[in-house]
């Protein structure tokens, strides 16, 4: 079982190192790196242009690695999903800049970005899954909470490799070639991470399943058909957690150094900060999943998110490191309430021929819908309030209260105290 929820937290850990740092560099860096020819306005969101289309074909990966998760195993899949990441992040490191080769540069970029999106659409649904299916009944939540917690992993990871650059070279020195460091560094990250998943056994209910010929022949069809609802329902749960997540992580980094005082190595400390106070509470979160239920703990997190946003971007306006760290800390909190229960609960709203495509299919959904486009429109509504985040803050709660209505539409998944003990 250490096994398993190790190679659960290292793999995600990379997988969302890889992911979130292209995140960071493109409210910091490529902007001037990959779009020097436009505006600074105008090139952050190219940039964060760019940043999006690593979310659209999350949902293609995770249709395949999903499909492949449901027939040939749940190892597998996610030994082939790292392997991508891994391979696209250090590529981006290698890529030439716009100065070197002009419009082939973003191309290049954009290209790389669409096959981390495809590596990542696969990992989340058969991380949770495999840990899933080893754990007792009793402890699904508190045992998922290891694969939750490798996406915060992952920012802390990102963020802090960025700020120790940021510290010790200079602007010129990060811009011309100091930006590269973290992105080649993924290439050690993966060796470590292959180590580790490829020493798990596959998941005692998919061999089971795979002995008794149970699997379905398309996993996506008898998905689609047979649980509509509950792709539908896990989709708009997760609308709020990918907005949260990007609009704190992208947008929030870009706002607070162009318009709010901080400077980059400021704001890399306060999102640190943030994240490491954001994930001393995943264990109480997965306790009381276990505890009260899975459905409880999103809805309190959920509407913790409508009621913080306004205060959050508030506290971020002041302009100080405390307030820049109470801003994140209402962003991100909520989110890591509700993500954290995902890992327990959205796996049992599925049979386990389903479990990987079905799962992984509502929460790809979600982050093509509002999670990669996030930055993106969260810097328009900016400019069009005319550089008030009141109207940023409005479309966080929103869609807070939006996943709200989904999250009581669902069903407790949490199983009776007697069943547990049993």
């Amino acid at each position: 079982m250490r096994r398993v929820l190790l190679s659960g937290l290292i793999g995600t850990t990379i997988e969302w190192y890889d992911f979130f740092l292209y995140g960071t560099m493109s409210a910091l860096v490529f902007n001037k790196l990959f779009f020097p020819h436009l505006d600074p306005a105008t090139g952050t969101l190219a940039s964060f242009g760019t940043f999006a289309a690593g979310f659209l074909t999350r949902p293609l990966g995770s249709l395949i690695m999903g499909h492949f998760g449901d027939r040939l195993g749940r190892k597998t899949t996610l030994v082939a999903s790292l392997s991508l990441m891994g391979l696209s992040t250090v590529a981006i490191g290698l890529l030439p800049t716009y100065n070197s080769i002009g419009l082939a540069a973003p191309v290049l970029l954009t290209a790389c970005r669409v096959l981390q999106g495809f590596a990542l659409g696969g990992e989340w649904s058969g991380a949770v899954t495999l840990v899933f299916e080893h754990s007792p009944t009793s402890r699904r939540a508190r045992h998922g909470q290891w694969v939750q917690a490798g996406a915060l992993a992952g920012i802390l990871l990102s963020n802090l490799t960025v700020l120790l650059l940021s510290i010790n070279l200079t602007n010129s020195q990060f811009l011309d070639w100091g930006w590269r460091i973290p992105f080649l560094v993924s290439g050690l990250l993966l060796a470590v991470g292959l180590f580790v998943r490829l020493r798990v056994v596959e998941s005692p209910v998919f061999k089971q399943m795979a002995q008794a010929n149970e699997q379905a022949r398309v996993p996506v069809i008898a998905a689609v058909r047979t649980h509509w609802w509950a792709i539908l329902r896990i989709t708009g749960m997760h609308l709020i957690v990918t907005t949260l997540t990007f609009v704190s992580l992208a947008f929030v980094l870009s706002y607070a150094i162009a318009r709010a005082g901080f400077t980059r190595t400021e704001m890399l400390e306060v999102i640190c900060v943030g994240a490491l106070i954001a994930g001393l509470c995943i264990p109480a979160f997965a306790r009381a999943g276990d505890l009260i239920g899975r459905r409880t703990v999103y809805l309190v997190g959920a509407l913790a998110a409508a009621a913080l946003a306004f205060p959050a971007f508030r506290a971020l306006d002041t302009g100080t490191f405390v307030g820049g760290v109470a801003a994140v800390c209402g962003l991100i909190v909520p989110s890591m309430a509700m993500y954290t229960t995902q890992g327990a609960w959205f796996p049992e709203l599925f049979p386990p021929q389903l479990r990987v495509t079905g799962a992984g299919l509502g929460v790809q959904l979600a982050t093509v819908i509002l999670g990669g486009p996030a930055p993106t429109i969260a810097q328009a509504l900016m400019r069009a309030s005319h550089g008030h985040t009141w109207s940023v803050a409005a479309y966080v709660s929103g869609i807070a209260l939006v996943s709200a209505v989904f999250v009581l539409c669902t069903p407790e998944t949490l199983p009776a105290r007697s069943a547990q003990r049993a």
